[in-house]
């Protein structure tokens, strides 16, 4: 067991520390100084930090947890994950707080003449309106109509290609249609196929994670159709896209020539995915989307965040 530290100690370990860690002086310097080795100066501050003389203390602007982030990011082999903390754990707390960081990192990600996909949803709604200047990029929406508002569906889309200034590739059509057939004449249209085709050249996506049955505006049209109690019996969870998610992350393919949007295939040649998405009721989605490997970047809640890791 170590000898305690007297009071002379503890003000050389903690003066060792501060140095080195707050003012960036390298070991050798300090120990030039102190007239020490530089593998004593190393000493001295695990020891100061072992025995609590000092603490690191992170000073972010934004309410991200980094060790849990971290640790999100390397246990699905994810590029970056963002872990952020609501004032209140419930849906709309999490859904401003995430669409604040999201926005935030958007502004930092994307640059001149890139070719951006945004799916449907609020939170990239209040994404979008939380954003001021970006470089000029076109704007294409990912999916068709997923609510009866069509223009809420509309509304991200148009505020981002406001702000971009470049060409907007809107869809103006159902995400699921009745049949098989009214699917291949909503395809064949000029605008909606226009839009299809630009999905094969995005530079970047931003989509939400629904979570089925109860947070996804996918599921509230399924159900219109009468078509919801088979999908959830099929072990539907999730979406991302158009794409249907298992708990697993496996893909269940429904709606053959019925959806109007970006397909599994070219959502993966995506060279930047980021998915967005967390609160009561959207757990379990996150999960199956991050076990699909369809993430590059995740922003999600803390809550989420650690269930994922609990329940890799």
């Amino acid at each position: 067991m170590s000898k305690k530290l007297s009071i002379e100690d503890q003000v050389r370990h903690v003066y060792a520390a501060l140095q080195h860690l707050q003012h960036n002086r390298s070991t050798v310097d300090i120990a030039e100084e102190l007239g020490i080795s530089r593998f004593t100066v190393g000493r001295m501050v695990q020891r100061a930090r072992e025995e609590g003389l000092f603490e690191v203390l992170p000073r972010m602007h934004d309410p991200i947890d980094p060790g849990l982030s971290r640790a999100l990011a390397t246990r699905f082999g994810l590029s970056s994950a963002l872990a952020v903390l609501a004032p209140v754990y419930d849906s709309e707390q999490t859904r401003a707080v995430v669409a604040s960081v999201t926005a935030k990192l958007f502004m930092e990600l994307i640059e001149e003449d890139h070719v951006v996909g945004l799916g449907p949803g609020r939170t990239i709604i209040e994404m979008c309106g939380q954003i001021r200047e970006i470089p000029t990029c076109d704007v294409v929406q990912l999916t068709g109509v997923a609510t009866t508002d069509a223009g809420e569906s509309l509304r991200a889309v148009m505020t981002l290609s406001s702000i971009a200034r470049g060409k907007m590739y809107a869809l103006h059509a159902p995400m699921v249609a009745t049949n098989a057939a009214a699917g291949r004449v909503i395809a064949a249209q000029p605008a909606v196929k226009q839009s299809l085709h630009r999905m094969g050249q995005l530079d970047m996506a931003v989509l939400t994670i629904g979570g089925w049955p109860d947070s996804s505006l996918l599921a509230d049209q399924v159900s219109l159709l009468g078509e919801l109690e088979g999908l959830m019996r099929a072990g539907v969870v999730a979406e991302v896209g158009t794409t249907l998610l298992r708990a697993d992350g496996k893909e269940l393919v429904e709606f053959e020539g019925r959806i109007t949007g970006i397909s599994t295939k070219q959502l993966r040649q995506i060279p930047q995915k980021i998915v967005i998405g967390g609160g009561p009721g959207k757990e379990r989605a996150v999960v199956a989307v991050l076990k699909s490997g369809l993430a590059d970047v995740l922003v999600t809640d803390v809550r989420t965040a650690q269930f994922a890791l609990d329940h890799a």
